[in-house]
């Protein structure tokens, strides 16, 4: 499970809108599953409609960020623009953390977008719940 407040899982929506029709990319800072920051990275990739790659400076201040605040990386975040929110091959390829959660937003109906979130270990994909709790 990773939780979320409607305001986090709003701004995962809005970077993956804002970053369309290429794929938006970032990870999420928290303590125990729950969502504490949302990370919006720079998509570098060459190909970016496709695939993402985080900018390596973003995602280096990122993870000093989490770290000065006593924080875990829980979440790794991508959108697919124009796709399922189910993990790629290359999304497979691609997993190399087995202890964070991997949340994709589909905008493949982009009126009803849809967040869904994963463990994906050894190639192998399991859902888990994205839990919304009050903003604070």
């Amino acid at each position: 499970m990773i939780q979320l407040t409607r305001e986090q899982l709003h701004a995962l929506i809005a970077h993956a809108r804002d970053c369309a029709p290429n794929e938006a990319c970032g990870i999420i800072g928290g303590k125990e599953h729950r969502a504490l920051k949302i990370y919006p990275l720079k998509n570098t990739h060459a190909t970016p409609r496709v695939n993402f790659y985080a900018d390596p400076y973003e995602l280096l201040a990122a993870f000093r960020d989490i770290e000065a605040n006593g924080w875990e990386h829980i979440a790794i975040y991508h959108s697919h623009p124009a796709s399922e929110a189910y993990p790629s091959a290359t999304d497979l390829a691609q997993a190399y953390y087995p202890d964070v959660t991997y949340l994709i937003i589909s905008l493949a109906h982009p009126e009803q977008p849809i967040v869904r979130a994963f463990r994906i270990v050894a190639g192998q994909v399991t859902e888990i719940s994205v839990m919304l709790t009050k903003d604070e």
